[in-house]
């Protein structure tokens, strides 16, 4: 009888408790936005995967991924497929940070992929590769495409050429201009470099601030940037008219000649007492290298004597300056780690430590 009551009375608990449990409220969503910054992830690859999870990288942080990299081994195996595929699912995982505006993938390779659709459920390499190439064209994250590149180095064992330089183009978003063909470490040592050096300019926005007294409406405004004494030699300008526009100073019909910027044809400026402040967000060469401002000069055009009208009140250590915007950005490293490379392996190891200390230097710790 006391066994009997002992039973019912623990059916009757684990009841309350399933209850409960079923009551209890789900676990919110972590939406909050991640912190600014730039975000690395690294995945090694060859017959297994090595991830180091996307984290801040900046000064403060790059050896804690310069020893990942340095501490990767080589096997035999090259699970190329499986690796780029992972390395998005990563991305596509992450928080977002509020002011992303780069989501790279950087894959390097030396050989063809071997049994990566073994990992999945796709029936043949070829299936897996025009999944992850369709990921890389289609896929969004947090508001951005993907910019995909891909550095080969051609290993001697392999055979079927075209093979692999299919697999660098699926592999990148761009066939034309993001595929890197080498050979050898050396060059592909610049290439990482270069990648580096894009990726970086592409989140960092050089922001021009340009400051002169209120125009009289109706005045066309010529900036040059080419230290010329006219202004009609000038190749390296920004040129429009001046409006009033609800009580501010506003640049009107905007040129870019020689320039890129990011503001437009139309420009609002702030105002300090009697002077405008006009900011070009992303003031730079066509080269997307930062403008100088050093023998900046400002000029008005006079219609009277059809002639630009220098004004020697404008300086640039008085009216210009430069403010660096740093954007966030989400960069994944992916690295064939297979026994192919043979001596190649470290030359590779400190390509990417190279590619590493290149974004960590711009970022400077700031994050």
């Amino acid at each position: 009888m006391k066994r009997h009551l002992i039973t019912v009375a623990a059916m009757t608990l684990a009841v309350v408790l399933t209850t409960f449990s079923s009551c209890r409220k789900p676990q919110a969503e972590d939406n909050t936005p991640a912190k600014e910054g730039l975000y690395l992830g690294i995945v090694g690859f060859n017959s297994d995967l090595y991830t180091m999870p996307l984290g801040l990288l900046n000064q403060n942080t790059k050896a804690n991924f310069e020893s990942f990299v340095d501490g990767l081994s080589m096997q035999n195996g090259t699970i190329l497929y499986h690796a780029v595929n992972t390395g998005l699912n990563s991305l596509a995982s992450a928080r977002i940070p509020e002011n992303l505006i780069n989501v790279s993938v950087v894959t390097f390779t030396d050989g063809l992929d071997q049994g990566s659709y073994i990992l999945s459920n796709y029936n043949s390499g070829s299936e897996y590769l025009s999944a992850v190439n369709s990921r890389i064209n289609n896929e969004l994250i947090g508001g951005q495409n993907i910019s995909a590149y891909s550095i080969g180095v051609r290993g001697s064992d392999v055979s079927d050429v075209e093979g692999f330089r299919n697999n660098l183009k699926k592999l990148s978003s761009d066939p034309v201009n993001n595929v890197f063909e080498v050979s050898n470490m050396n060059e592909a040592s610049e290439k990482f470099a270069q990648i580096a050096q894009q990726l970086y300019n592409q989140s960092t926005f050089y922001n021009v601030t340009l400051k002169l007294p209120a125009q009289e409406p109706g005045t066309k405004i010529r900036f040059t940037f080419d230290n010329v004494a006219d202004a009609n030699e000038s190749q390296c300008y920004i040129e429009g008219t001046y409006i009033r526009n609800a009580g501010k100073g506003q640049l009107t019909e905007i040129q870019y000649v020689g320039l890129e910027s990011m503001s437009g044809i139309a420009v609002t400026a702030s105002t300090e007492g009697i002077f405008d402040l006009f900011s070009f967000q992303n003031l730079t060469d066509m080269n997307g290298v930062q403008i100088s401002t050093d023998y900046v000069k400002q000029y008005n055009w006079l219609e009277s004597s059809a002639q630009w009208q220098y004004n020697s009140e404008f300086t640039p250590s008085g009216n210009t300056e430069v403010v660096n915007e740093y954007k966030s950005a989400m960069i994944m490293l992916v690295l064939d780690c297979s026994s192919s490379l043979g001596s190649d392996f470290t030359n590779m190891k400190t390509a990417a430590n190279g590619f590493i200390e290149t974004l960590s230097g711009n970022y400077n710790g700031r994050r």
